[in-house]
């Protein structure tokens, strides 16, 4: 007894003083402040000089040797998918609720249950993300490739052109007509201005691959992307495609779930599900505390219904993007094979009009320049249509990423439990004389069990 009260009158005072808290009595700590105090001048009447003295020894950017790593699409694809390191987390995040869940209480266990399956679904979204990031650097860079040699060709050509025009004015001959030197220098400047840019491109594209596959960062590592270049021209349904994409889509599967799923003792899973939609949507919830629970406990009955509601509502919403997505890539499938074909068309009637003037040159005495300007053309061509097809295929990942394909054509698929199970309060009827539903969706075996 006497113990007792000595507690007591040492803590009350405490209770009352509270916490010492030094630092509190200094008061707000000022913040930096740069004064706003700058010299007044007049404007310069001429312009910068940029032009460098003398020889300068400038850095080459990494280029790559004789041999490359050869790297193959679906290598690409899976790499990623495999290696991604978010997803690796995720997936023993889910582990950790597996093991809690063998141990714990049933109200821990029925939300640790649904939250371990809507863990395997994000894991799969974030490798069917990093799968598609993948194939799009992957395609680039193909591209890229490709487009060099024409880019290469073509300055080539045009220094060729510029030595055909030193040689006549060394002779004293005139230059035809229509014919500039100095457009010429211009346009073998911006080629290699652009070649320039392909190799800074290069090198980042080969460091994104090696990110996201999982390989060690060198800049003197560089891939030789192995593709079949001729393109799908195959129609587009998109009725099938749309039915595929949403029958597939992680994130309708996870709405749908936590939708059959849902009882009160699962409304916090509900509540972070919601704030996906809007920071707002399940941020008002019952305080803790034996006070508030005795004069709210006739109202948290009502939260139920309302996040059934929500989930709704979030659902259709979902679904409504989720089509407009897939639709959009797959009409833009279609526009690219169109593009690719009169792409085609352009180089194909530029070769045959080369080959004309070449075939007729001695006879029709054709200018060597017209020559060299329809040769200059066709590289042009060539490389429109490399970007084309790459397009087509960019749009053609965008849509199996639309449609959550490319971590299961990897092999990677959610490991859920509870899908297919509606046996929760939102899949029952409100009023007195109504069932649950009839459905498929809505029947559940009372003897299954939802945790592994």
């Amino acid at each position: 007894m006497i113990l007792r009260l000595l507690a007591i009158t040492f803590l009350f005072p405490l209770l009352l003083l509270g916490c010492a808290c030094p630092s509190s009595t200094c008061g707000v700590p000022r913040t930096p402040c740069a004064p706003c105090v700058h010299e007044l001048t007049v404007p310069e009447d001429f312009p910068p000089d940029l032009l460098g003295g003398g020889e300068l020894e400038l850095v080459p950017l990494p280029a790559p040797t004789e041999t490359y790593e050869l790297l193959d699409v679906v290598t690409c694809q899976c790499s990623a998918a495999t290696n991604a390191s978010v997803a690796n987390m995720v997936e023993l995040e889910r582990h950790w609720a597996k093991i809690v869940i063998e141990c714990d209480s049933k109200a821990i266990r029925d939300n640790l249950c649904l939250d371990r399956d809507l863990l395997s679904l994000r894991a799969n979204d974030i490798r069917n993300d990093a799968a598609a990031s993948a194939l799009k650097a992957f395609y680039q860079l193909a591209g890229l490739e490709a487009q060099k040699h024409y880019l290469y060709a073509g300055i080539a050509e045009l220094e060729k052109t510029l030595e055909r025009i030193d040689k006549l004015i060394a002779e004293g001959l005139e230059v035809p007509e229509g014919i500039e030197r100095s457009e010429i220098v211009t346009r073998i400047s911006e080629l290699e201005n652009r070649a320039l840019q392909l190799d800074f491109l290069r090198i980042q594209l080969n460091g994104q691959i090696q990110t996201l596959t999982g390989c060690p960062l060198n800049e003197y590592c560089f891939y030789w992307p192995q593709l079949d270049w001729q393109p799908d021209l195959t129609p587009i349904d998109i009725e099938d495609e749309l039915t595929v994409g949403l029958a597939n889509r992680i994130d309708l599967r996870g709405l749908s779930l936590v939708i059959c799923k849902l009882r009160k003792p699962l409304l916090p899973i509900a509540r972070g599900v919601l704030k996906f939609s809007d920071s707002t949507v399940g941020s008002v919830e019952p305080r803790d505390g034996w006070i508030h629970i005795a004069r709210c406990f006739r109202c948290n009955s009502a939260e139920l219904p309302i996040r059934c509601r929500q989930l709704a509502l979030f659902y259709g919403h979902s679904q409504r993007g989720a089509s407009a997505e897939i639709k959009g890539a797959a009409y833009k499938i279609g526009l690219i094979q169109q593009q690719v074909v009169l792409a085609q068309e352009a180089v194909d009637s530029l070769q045959d009009r080369l080959d004309e003037l070449i075939k007729t040159r001695d006879v029709k005495n054709v200018p060597i320049f017209k020559i060299s300007d329809i040769r200059g053309q066709l590289y042009r061509a060539q490389s429109n249509l490399v970007e084309k097809v790459v397009s087509l295929k960019l749009s053609q990942v965008e849509l199996r990423a639309a449609q959550d394909m490319l971590a299961m054509e990897c092999g990677f698929t959610p490991n859920i439990c509870c899908e297919g199970c509606c046996d929760g309060e939102c899949c029952q009827c409100q009023t007195s004389n109504c069932t649950k539903c009839d459905s498929p969706a809505c029947a559940c075996d009372p003897n299954t069990k939802c945790c592994e």
